[in-house]
């Protein structure tokens, strides 16, 4: 597979008709699409490794375990957040062909049907739920659960929501925890019933979720094996890998940017290679902005700062940036629930975890375990406090495009949009798991924040990243919302049948009333890695960046097709959207989406 990737000479100095930069979940998408024209040239260059046949990204259940890994993982960090006591983040990325969708969770989740026609509510024909659908069931290729599962499980799905013949195979996990039904039984005690479906457009309650992993090998599938593999032998198709893009080549015709190419750095020397199409930047939604403005695009102030020439003058670039935070709550299972149900704290032990590494390749042991609950509930669900918490909601931004967002914001405040993922393991901060047990972690997400943040250059050097500040709890709704859910947690905790298989909360711990939550939350969070907004698909006056053609403003030929171009946050693990986004921008770059 490696003899099949592109080398430098090979790409140096030559013409492309689609420059794609970013060999991630998007930029494979459109290499595949748009190379399917044998008429049509087309050059992805990826900054990370190839990864081909990497056991690292073939096994499941290794949840996180390439992150902090520079081999794998961007390393990305915010500054230093003044609102949550000046916390800096960490941010996984995935470095390498498949980006974030060889690295994460991998988890299957489609929004809801309000959430993503909202996107066309903003401004963008044809971005709705019905396009959305069609092109993710392009995507996809659901293999449903055996009979035993559906019946003694309650796994249950509508095959008229689902693709069949896509690149991306999505299943159930082969082995799953097993406390799912008892946590969703609980959960109906507060109102949040069993979804039948939580792919088909409502995610208002309990969904047992899919994930990424052929059931039939019980290794993962990715961009790259689902979408860049199959293909990587046609002729007009070129990948280049460890090659970082340092900025567009671009000349200025009538007031208008015309894309020429883009120069790019291999083992510290500066090529370039030309376009006589199209430059797509599929970077994501931290380095997709960052190019851009090395490239001219973007904020006057921003850019003179570091002596950037303005060709565009853009300043929503790096603007809008909002993302998905994350808490674990743990707990220790009790010795008869131990027993009873699959987690992955074995793995901890050297012993067990060689074991089981044996038991994979016969298609057994904990590396088939996958995550499949995942519960949406509304704040009104979570709280007595909820119009309390509502009454702090910003009405108005400080833009026209900002404020419309706020209206509809408001229109959804209690809309489902906390939700609680169950992991069948260890995964909070910041006390350590006792040697030798087992434990569920009840995960609190807050995926609605008011609170915009910014992504910008500080440095001409593409290598140095930018600043991130999400300006997390800068809207204290924000704040309020996601320490009430993780508070609903620990009275989930507490309800049958769940309650009997718990022996204690791990973390926070009893020794951390729900009164001192706040500080505790903001010092242990995470966030779920889900940044939106940075290159938004707006109009232009809204604060816009890309139009729904998803062309950059004031150019003629670039384009933005990653998770930046999405302008406002929705209510679900993000994988499947972009996806579906990078399918739909296929058929609107080669002039066919009807």
């Amino acid at each position: 597979m490696e003899s099949k990737l592109a080398t430098v000479e090979q790409v140096s100095g030559k013409s492309f008709d689609y420059i794609i930069v970013g060999g991630g979940t998007a930029g494979l998408v459109l290499a595949n699409r748009l190379s399917e024209d044998p008429g049509k040239t087309v050059l992805v260059l990826e900054a990370g490794g190839a990864h081909f046949d990497d056991p690292v990204l073939q096994l499941p259940a290794s949840f996180g375990k390439t992150f902090g890994n520079a081999e794998y993982d961007w390393l990305f960090n915010t500054v230093p957040q003044r609102h949550s006591d000046g916390v800096s983040y960490y941010w996984a990325r995935g470095k390498g062909l498949g980006g974030s969708s060889a690295v994460n969770f991998y988890n299957w989740e489609r929004p809801s049907k309000a959430d993503v026609n909202i996107w066309e509510e903003l401004g963008n024909p044809g971005w709705n739920w019905k396009n959305f659908l069609r092109y993710s069931m392009k995507s996809e290729k659901f293999i449903p659960p055996s009979d035993e599962a559906v019946r003694e499980e309650g796994l249950t799905y509508d095959m008229s929501v689902h693709g069949t013949d896509g690149p991306v195979i999505v299943a159930f996990p082969n082995t799953r925890a097993g406390f799912d039904m008892d946590l969703a039984e609980a959960l109906g005690k507060y109102g949040i019933n069993k979804l039948y479906e939580p792919q088909g457009g409502s995610r208002d309650g309990v969904g047992f979720e899919l994930t990424t992993v052929d059931p039939a090998t019980n290794t993962r599938t990715h961009a790259s094996t689902a979408y860049l593999e199959p293909v990587l032998d046609r002729p007009n198709l070129s990948v280049l890998v460890c090659a970082t893009v340092t900025k567009i080549r671009s000349s200025i015709d009538d007031g208008v940017l015309d894309a020429s190419g883009v120069d790019f750095s291999v083992d510290g020397k500066i090529y370039h290679t030309v376009t006589k199409g199209e430059v797509i930047l599929s970077a994501g939604a931290i380095k997709s902005p960052q190019i851009l403005e090395l490239s001219g695009i973007g904020d006057p102030a921003i850019l003179d700062k570091i002596g950037v020439d303005v060709k565009v003058n853009l300043p929503a670039v790096g603007t809008n940036v909002q993302d998905h935070l994350f808490c674990g709550v743990s707990y220790e299972l009790t010795d008869d629930a131990a027993t009873k149900f699959n987690t992955i704290d074995p793995l901890l032990d050297p012993v067990q975890l060689e074991e089981n590494l044996k038991l994979h390749r016969e298609g057994k042991g904990l590396f088939t375990l996958g995550m499949i609950g995942a519960s949406t509930n509304t704040l009104s669900t979570a709280t007595t406090r909820a119009k309390e918490i509502q009454a702090l909601a910003p009405k108005s931004g400080d833009t026209p495009g900002l404020t419309e967002q706020y209206t509809i914001q408001h229109r959804c405040l209690d809309a489902p949009a906390l939700e609680i993922v169950s992991i069948p393991g260890f995964y909070s901060f910041p006390n350590p798991p006792a040697p030798g047990k087992k434990h569920i972690t009840l995960c609190a997400t807050f995926n609605r924040p008011f609170s915009r943040g910014t992504i910008h250059v500080t440095s001409t050097d593409a290598l140095t990243n930018p600043e991130m500040d999400p300006h997390y709890f800068e809207q204290k709704f924000d704040e309020e919302s996601f320490v009430e859910q993780v508070k609903f947690i620990r009275h989930v905790a507490k309800t049958e049948p769940l309650a009997s298989h718990i022996s204690r909360e791990v973390n926070p711990g009893l020794e951390i009333a729900d009164e001192d939550l706040a500080p505790w939350v903001k010092k242990t969070m995470t966030t779920l890695h889900h940044v939106i907004g940075s290159t938004s698909m707006l109009p232009r006056e809204k604060g816009g960046v890309v139009n729904s053609q998803l062309k950059v403003y004031g150019t003629r030929n670039l384009r933005v097709v990653d998770l930046g171009i999405v302008p406002l946050h929705f209510a679900a693990h993000p994988q499947a959207s972009v996806y579906a986004i990078a399918e739909q921008a296929s058929d609107l770059i080669k002039g066919v989406f009807n």
